[in-house]
């Protein structure tokens, strides 16, 4: 096998590997966040605590979080076919 395609599977197993992790953490993250905002003692508006407005930032930031864990996915996938698309169309110029 020659380096395009050891660097093809590899990419493939690595965006392989970010969906999945986007998947199984989405779920959770979602049940976390549902139960800290239905939470009364928690008010992320008018809070002047730092320690509070951490925990509300990072609460924010986990959707986030699975978006980018998903869009990373994408952008290796993307990125392994249009690089073999540019191969292919360099292969049939040459002929």
């Amino acid at each position: 096998m020659n380096k395009k395609g050891f660097t093809l599977i590899f990419g493939l197993m690595f965006a392989t590997i970010l969906f999945i992790l986007g998947l199984a953490l989405a779920p959770s993250l979602k049940g976390v966040t549902g139960e800290v905002m239905q939470d009364t003692s928690l008010n992320c508006s008018t809070t002047s605590n730092t320690q509070l407005k951490a925990i509300c930032t990072s609460i924010d930031i986990q959707q986030l979080f699975i978006g980018i864990i998903f869009g990373l996915a994408g952008l290796v996938i993307w990125r392994l076919v249009w690089t073999k698309k540019e191969m292919f169309i360099l292969d049939l110029s040459l002929q």
